[in-house]
Order: C-alpha cells, then structure tokens, then sequence
C-alpha cells in the first residue's frame, strides 16, 4: 500500500514562505524532527545561496490539521525556513546589511506597528526583492495518516548525513524508550514544550541559540556545556540526548552493557539482526514504567547537580585537574555510581558540601587510568564499584521512603530472597481477600500476623508482604479468580494488588487507607508499635505490579493486640496462652 496519498510540488517565493509563518501555517513534530540548532553562521550562509541563486534543496511539508486549521507540517526544512524567517525579521543580516522592511506590506505594517524592529545598516529595496522573489522547490504532501509522516521524515534523513547517528536513532525510533530520552533531554536543556506538535513560531523560542541571537536558549546555560561536558556542536548533535540514552539502558540491564553505538541501535530496535535488538518496552515496564524511571533518572540528576552547587567548581575542573576529553564517559560513571549509592543500596547524602570535596580529582584517579576500557561493562562496573566506595562515607542510610529512588525490584527481590533464610519473620499474602466463596477480608488476620512478629523477642523484625503469593497452588488460584499471570522469582510467583484493588477499591490509595483506618482503631500496646506500623507502610512497583510491604521492629516491649499476646508457631501466628506471659515477657529483658 502506498504511503502517499498525494504530491503536489511546486515552487514558493521566500516572500510566499514568510507569508505562511505570519499565518500560523508552519508546523513543528518534535517527535521526529530536530532541535532548531542552525547558529548565525549557518543561515547567513543560506541566505547569501539564495541571494545568489544557487540551488537549495527541496523543502518537504505534510497538510495536516492543527487545532481546527490547515498547516503544513514540516517533514524536510525546518532549519532552512527559520533562517528565512530570521533574516526577513532583522536577527540574521547579509554581508553586515540587514533586510529592509519596507521591501513588503507585510513587513511594512509589522514596523508601522512596533511589532519588528528595522536594525541599520540595512539592504537596498532592489537587493531585497532578489530575495524575497527567489523561488523555493516546495512539495506539499498528503497522507493518510500521522505515522506516514514519521515513515517519510526517516527514510529522508536515513540516506544523507545533515542528521547525527543520534539524531537519525531518535527519528527512526518513536517508542517508549526514545520518549523517554527525549522528554529527559528536554527537561535537562530546559527546551521544554506542552506537546510534540508546536508552530515554528514558538519553537523558535525554545531553540538551542548562541550569543548573537536574542530569542531561544543559550547554549552557555545548558547544564552540559556549562559543567564543560559537552561542546555548543555536541550539543547541537544530540550528544547529551546519546549520554541520556546510554544511561537508561545500563540502569534497566543492572550496568551489563558497553558504551557504544552498537549498544545504542539495539535499544532503539534499529540493529541489522532483529534478534539482537534489546525488548526496552519490557525492560521499562519491569522496571516501573516510563513516568518511574523518569522521575527517578531526575531525583539522581538533581542530587549531582545539589552536590556540584555545593561549590562553585564545575564538573571537569571538579573530577579532573589535569586535562581530559572523556568528559561524556566521566559523567556517566559519576552518575551510575550515585545511582549505586542512592537507589541499589538506598542512601542518602548527609552533607553536600563534604561531597562536592570529596569528587575534587576524583577523575584523575579513578576515571583517566580506565579511559581506554571505560567503555566495556567489567571496566565501567570497576570504575562505579571503587567511585562508589570512595563516596560512601558520605552517605548514610536512608529511613524514609523515597518513592523516586526507591527500586521496587531490587526492594522486593532482596527481600524475597532472604526470606528462604529466616522464613519465620515473613509471610506473603496474595491480597486482603481470600479467592473463594466467602470472599473473607483477612486485614484483621494480617495484622495479627504482622504484631506477632514482635513477640520473637528485642530487636526482631517482620514483614508481611501483600501481593506475593508463595505457593504455586496460590498463584494458579489467582490467575483463576482474577484472569491474571503473576511474575514468578525463585519460588514466589508476585501477582500484585492490582487486581484485587480493581475488584474492591477505587484506587490503590484507598487500598492502603482501609489498612491504616484498621490499624489506627486497633488497641496495639504499647502505642508506639502503633505508630511504627503506620510509618512503614510500603507501597511500590514491582516491574508492572503493585505491591505493600509491611514492616514492624521490636523495641523494648512485647505487643498486645486487642487484649491479646500472639506469637509463630512456624509459619503460623497462635495466641499466646496466659501461662506463657511470664515467658514471653523474658524475651525482653535487658
């Protein structure tokens, strides 16, 4: 089936193509297209081919629909017709002359108004219109549908070289993992837009700009080039966009994967051999799904970039005191190394400014002796295991919950496995409601279960996980009654709450309310073990599911529940008979 519909190609003066800017008809995807990136440079240089009449090549536009209007949604072009913008509007000049506004109505009556400002000095009325008259190749397309488009816009920019690799992997690629690279590329530039569709207008305000142009972004601010990271050109290129990519796969393959473009090709499903292509979609719904991992790739992010502030060293002159041009593998090493510390060991930092001391030639030592190697997964994980250790003192443990460096598969998985070691401080629950039936609500059963745990005695601790089924009987019950597979791990099969919550709840949030109204109108004594429980109430995901821990630690006391002593008997929580008080309470003695 053929992808276009229509093709109409025909030519365009440069006044023409102004024209439709003023109207609002040129349209920007940023789901495929680039940043506008050309400097002054590139489009005085354009504009001079035009004045010239040298050939320029075929500008390509899509009509499309935009809030209730005909656009043209530009396909091929973008940087060409914002250089004509910027010229006729007096921010770009030719050969030191600036375009004279009263060469058209149109930027007559902008002028007449206050809306352009006429910058000196400026061109002759003749040397203009050679400009303004000069013929565009314009082919104006239709197409069925948007993602036609997106075909047309890759198969372009797939035969030359105006795109960097990066550039032509994210125009190649609309996926879940591309999403997610762009829209944190985007928040770090601060380049940041309501929606993929925008009008060149305002894209213009949000474009990567230098010194000598008075709207968009400079580049001196971005945070890559002003910790010296990343050059103006690098940036230009989408190298912070490659950096962002890079990071995300190794946090969703646990760091087992070298830096290279190879790697980067298989993320976005864009290797010559399919089957070496890497399942991103399900190594980010694992992991906790695009609004997850963003989140937490941000709370990373600003926890360097806290630490950086702490002084005023930028990050080469902070890491390395000598030289270095690996600024890009540097930074991914610091930042998987505090991903280490702060979400796999679940840290905090005590003091920033200690820290920011602490990175000072950090580089140099650790870093620049591994360069030639860094990129290989072994070198990289050497170089995160000895910054890690070097940083930790820094750090301390976190007793919080901090849902946005919390890693729920790490969380869980950990915890699952040592249980096999001490099953008599866990239990695993399914859900609140038993899958038969009676439909019984077991909360109240739950808390007794998750009380006794302190009657093991001084210092003991116990979890009741919800969600986890430890049987496969349980499991396959499970899949019956709700129509849903669990996620087997070792011996436990994690089915989440999700299900249950749907059947019973309006929201998760309500799920966990119905669990703390029980605790708090329970007689728990002493009150304290009250207060603990509701503090340590733990609701995450794991991969795709949700899942409630719940935790508990004696203190000084035994814990009385309604009047009642409970303890394990194994796996199963009994009633502590009154003629084995005297006995449970020596438990606690000093």
């Amino acid at each position: 089936m053929a992808i276009l519909r229509k093709l109409d190609i025909r030519p365009e003066s440069v006044e023409s193509i102004y024209g439709y800017y003023r109207k609002k008809m040129l349209l920007v995807n940023r789901k495929y297209q680039r940043k506008l990136v050309w400097g002054i440079d590139e489009k005085e240089k354009f504009i001079d081919s035009i004045y010239n009449g040298l050939p320029i090549p075929l500008i390509l536009v899509a009509v499309t629909k935009y809030k209730d209007s005909t656009v043209y949604e530009i396909i091929d072009g973008m940087q060409r017709l914002n250089a004509i913008v910027s010229f006729i509007q007096n921010e770009v000049h030719l050969g030191g002359k600036y375009f004279n506004l009263e060469t058209l109505a149109l930027t007559k009556a902008l002028k007449d108004k206050g809306k352009i400002e006429q910058k000196e000095p400026k061109l002759s009325i003749e040397e203009c219109l050679e400009i303004t008259s000069y013929q565009l190749p314009f082919s104006i397309s239709s197409y069925d549908k948007e993602a036609d488009i997106e075909e047309i816009f890759r198969r372009i920019n797939s035969y030359g070289k105006t795109l960097s690799s990066h550039e032509l992997r994210q125009a190649g690629s609309t996926g879940t993992f591309t999403q997610i690279v762009r829209d944190l590329a985007e928040n770090i530039r601060k380049d940041v837009s309501p929606s993929d569709k925008i009008l060149l207008g305002n894209m213009r305000r949000i474009s990567l700009s230098n010194r000598g142009l008075k709207y968009g972004i400079d580049l001196r601010d971005v945070f890559w080039h002003k910790q010296s990271i990343l050059t103006e050109n690098n940036i230009r290129a989408s190298r912070d966009e490659e950096i962002i990519a890079h990071l995300v796969i190794a946090m969703l393959l646990d760091y087992d994967i070298n830096i290279s473009s190879t790697s980067l090709d298989r993320a976005y499903g864009l290797s010559d051999d399919n089957e070496e292509n890497i399942d991103t979609s399900e190594l980010i719904k694992r992991y906790g799904g695009p609004e997850f991992i963003k989140l937490q790739f941000e709370s990373i992010f600003q926890e360097i970039q806290n630490t950086l502030d702490a002084y005023k060293f930028n990050f080469r002159t902070l890491l390395f005191r000598e030289p270095s041009k690996y600024m890009n593998n540097a930074f991914q090493a610091i930042f998987l190394s505090f991903h280490n510390l702060l979400v796999k060991e679940q840290l905090k930092i005590d003091n920033y400014r200690e820290l920011n001391k602490e990175l000072n030639g950090i580089g140099d030592k650790y870093i620049t002796p591994h360069i030639e190697e860094i990129r290989h997964r072994a070198a990289r994980k050497r170089v995160i295991d000895s910054i890690s250790g070097v940083l930790r003192k820094h750090f301390s443990k976190r007793e919080e919950t901090d849902p946005a460096l919390s890693n729920g598969v790490v969380k869980l998985e950990s915890l699952l496995s040592a249980s096999k070691t001490e099953n008599s401080s866990y239990d695993f629950k399914q859900g609140f409601y038993q899958m038969d039936k009676e439909n019984k609500n077991i909360k109240e059963k739950v808390l007794r279960t998750l009380c006794s745990f302190v009657n093991l005695g001084r210092n003991a601790v116990g979890y009741v996980v919800i969600g986890v089924a430890d049987t496969k009987h349980m499991a396959s019950q499970f899949e019956k009654y709700y129509g849903e597979k669990s996620l087997q791990f070792n011996d436990f099969f994690i089915n989440g709450i999700d299900a249950e919550c749907q059947k019973r709840y309006k929201s998760l949030d309500e799920y966990r309310t119905k669990f703390e109204q029980l605790v708090r109108s329970s007689d728990i004594q002493p009150e304290y073990y009250k207060s603990q429980i509701l503090k340590n109430i733990d609701l995450f995901t794991y991969r795709d599911k949700s899942v409630m821990i719940l935790k508990i630690e004696s203190k000084d006391d035994p814990l009385k529940l309604n009047g009642k002593f409970y303890h394990r008997q194994g796996t199963s929580t009994e009633e502590v008979p009154s003629s084995s008080e005297r006995e449970l309470w020596g438990l606690f003695l000093k």
